[in-house]
């Protein structure tokens, strides 16, 4: 019963389609059912009290059945009449001075009302009256009454008697009285009746306002019923010219009966007519859902790109011509090609700089570059955010660096070293009046650059406290370890970054591979955006110019007995991380898997030249010059190398 009746009260504010609201009605039918049925068992005095009751939730329950359609409707009117005679018959079964009486009185005037029978409703209000126990407090069914009587000089065509009774609650201030829902939806009735559509939208808000979102949605299934009778069930044309925020009550009402591209109409009518921008958006960013749903994704893209250039200074108009790139690229080239996408991107960012779309627009931009493998392009859209997304103070600006910074460095890994960095340059130089675009260029510089570029030493003042300053101290030899933990999605550029300062400077070795190694152990589950680092592979390298070669050792035999067909990667690893260091007893390390790997590669192809050319160098650094020397010799008599760099390193180590 209890679940039944709060169903009924929420579809009378929110209405639904009808096959769900068949559902309902059924319900209805079964609950009203069991409620007779205990009718007949309650026959002893002693259950007077229940028998009341019981009477009062039929009576409630018929009357709320009736509230589901529209006063007038066919519907609503056959079923106002059945709540009439429950309501009567009860009111036979009930004690003359019964506590339930009058409650069941004042829901039969409702019923007459829900017929169009006012004069039947106003009769049953004067009997009402005097149902009310005087020991009851009756303030109230006293504003319910007067409601209702407002609601019968309304139905009875008399708006002048309606007007005097609101005047006596309302005053000269309508806002200011304090009175309950029923008695301001009275009031709403009786500017529907004046025709007055300003103030009738003007008070959906003030209800909203007085008594929240479940009192607005009643209040605008009212409105979008009288304006739907009004025009004899056919939806309004698009050249009427209603307060936008009616039109939005009348979508509001064809969503929830299941019409979405009725809905869709009429959130498109009330976003090309309402003047205030946040709401006409609103409604263009509503109707382009319904519209892209039903597969009519290009007068969704249009409706938004109208609307939005309708209010060309509104913020809130990004967010619109945000949409229509998002419904433009999820429909595909038929609806806006790429480019299309790209401009609609490009037009936020400049036109709503400030913007949070415009924020998301070059995010996106950045994520399609990227996409596509247009690693330099992504790294300078990055830095085309709008000045205040970059401020300290901005709660985005932590978002918008680590955009940036991630965005070089993955171009930076992926492309040619030297040019990345000259573009970085050029593109922050012409950025440079800025205050934190130069500090993001120093940070920049300390995570990518050699510590023997130009700008180094200029830009060393003003990188950024903390990580990036304690990261030029280390790349200069200055400290040993970083304390603080470098930005999230930079730890890939940061390892390959200092893998080759080892190989510029193979002293700093041992301190990089505890260092590296550290940050290997910070990093696991700290950071998703990088959920590959670092790799078995990388480790092993760390290791070994940790000092810690027996482990890596072991390491290595185990991926190499485990997965064979890996078994190069493995050797040029350990080679590789061998080879910088300047003692000959790591030189004879790197020799001996230089060779292991060319011995597992075809004699005479590039990979086993390289391979050769490492051990026959490593050989030579290990102390045995004049083995690298009579073997290169050989070689370049058995096996000759067919490229000129080969060649050179061969006639290197012959001489």
């Amino acid at each position: 019963m209890q679940s039944t009746r709060n169903d009924l009260i929420e579809v009378i504010a929110r209405p639904i389609p009808d096959d769900k609201l068949s559902v309902l009605l059924t319900n209805v039918g079964e609950a009203d059912a069991k409620l007779k049925s205990r009718l007949t068992e309650l026959e002893s005095p002693e259950s007077a009290r229940e028998k009341s009751l019981t009477w009062l939730s039929r009576v409630e329950l018929a009357v709320l059945k009736s509230e589901l359609f529209s006063e007038g409707s066919k519907d609503g009117v056959a079923s106002a009449a059945e709540a009439v005679q429950i309501a009567e018959a009860a009111l036979l079964a009930l004690p003359a001075n019964g506590v339930a009486r009058s409650e069941v009185l004042r829901l039969l005037a409702e019923a007459h009302l829900r017929q169009g029978d006012a004069r039947s409703a106003a009769a049953v209000l004067r009997e009402s009256v005097n149902a009310i126990p005087p020991t009851s407090d009756s303030n109230p069914p006293s504003e319910s009454i007067r409601a209702l009587r407002i609601r019968v000089a309304l139905t009875a065509g008399d708006l002048n008697a309606a007007e005097k009774m609101l005047q006596q609650v309302y005053a000269d201030d309508s806002t200011a009285a304090r009175v309950g829902v029923r008695m301001d939806l009275a009031f709403l009735r009786y500017l529907l009746a004046r025709q007055d559509e300003t103030a009738v939208a003007d008070w959906l808000e003030s209800i909203h306002e007085r008594h929240g979102a479940n009192a607005k949605d009643r209040a605008d299934t009212i409105v979008a019923q009288f304006r739907l009778q009004s025009t004899d069930g056919v939806p309004r044309p698009a050249t009427d010219d209603s307060d936008p925020r009616l039109w939005i009550a009348d979508a509001m009402y064809f969503l929830r009966r299941g019409e979405p591209m009725q809905s869709a109409l009429h959130f498109a009518k009330a976003a090309a007519s309402d003047p205030v921008a946040s709401r006409s958006v609103d409604s263009a960013i509503k109707a382009a859902a319904l519209l892209a749903r039903q597969s009519n994704s290009k007068a969704a893209v249009e409706l938004l790109r109208r609307v939005s250039q309708r209010h060309p200074k509104a913020p809130e108009s990004a967010q619109g011509l945000l949409q229509a790139a998002t419904i433009a690229q999820a429909a595909g080239p038929t609806v806006a090609t790429d480019s299309e996408v790209d401009a609609m991107l490009i037009q936020i960012a400049k036109q709503w700089p400030d913007s949070q779309s415009a924020f998301a627009a070059i995010r996106w931009r950045m994520e399609w570059a990227q996409r596509d493998e247009r690693w330099l392009d992504a790294a300078k859209i990055s830095l085309q955010f709008a000045e205040p997304h970059w401020e300290a103070d901005a709660p985005e600006s932590a978002s918008v660096r680590d955009n940036a910074l991630q965005a070089w460095a993955t171009a930076w890994l992926r492309l040619s070293h030297p040019a990345v960095i000259t573009a970085m340059h050029d593109e922050l130089d012409a950025r440079d009046d800025l205050g934190f675009i130069r500090t993001i260029h120093a940070d920049l510089i300390s995570l990518l650059a050699e510590t023997t570029d130009p700008r180094w030493q200029g830009f060393q003042s003003e990188a950024s406290e903390g990580f990036f300053r304690q990261l030029q101290s280390f790349r200069q030899g200055q400290s040993r370890a970083i304390e603080a933990s470098p930005p999230a999605g930079l730890n890939e550029a940061l390892a390959k970054r200092l893998e080759l300062d080892v190989v510029a400077t193979p002293t700093r070795r041992v301190d990089i591979g505890h260092y590296l190694l550290s940050l290997q152990s910070e990093h696991v589950a700290a950071d998703p955006s990088e959920p590959h680092f670092p790799s078995d592979l990388q480790r092993v390298g760390w290791m070994i110019w940790a000092g810690q070669r027996e482990m890596a050792e072991t390491r290595i035999t185990e991926e190499l007995n485990q997965s064979p067909q890996q078994a190069a990667l493995w050797c040029r690893r350990a080679a590789n991380a061998y080879a910088v260091s300047p003692l000959k007893s790591d030189q004879k390390r790197a020799a001996t898997w230089w060779k292991r790997l060319a011995d597992g590669l075809p004699q005479g192809t590039a990979s086993w030249h390289t391979a050769t050319i490492g051990w026959l160098r490593a050989i030579a650094a290990s102390g045995s010059p004049d083995k690298a020397h009579a073997t290169a010799q050989l070689i370049m008599l058995t096996t000759p190398p067919t490229t000129a760099p080969d060649r050179a390193a061969y006639e290197s180590l012959a001489n």
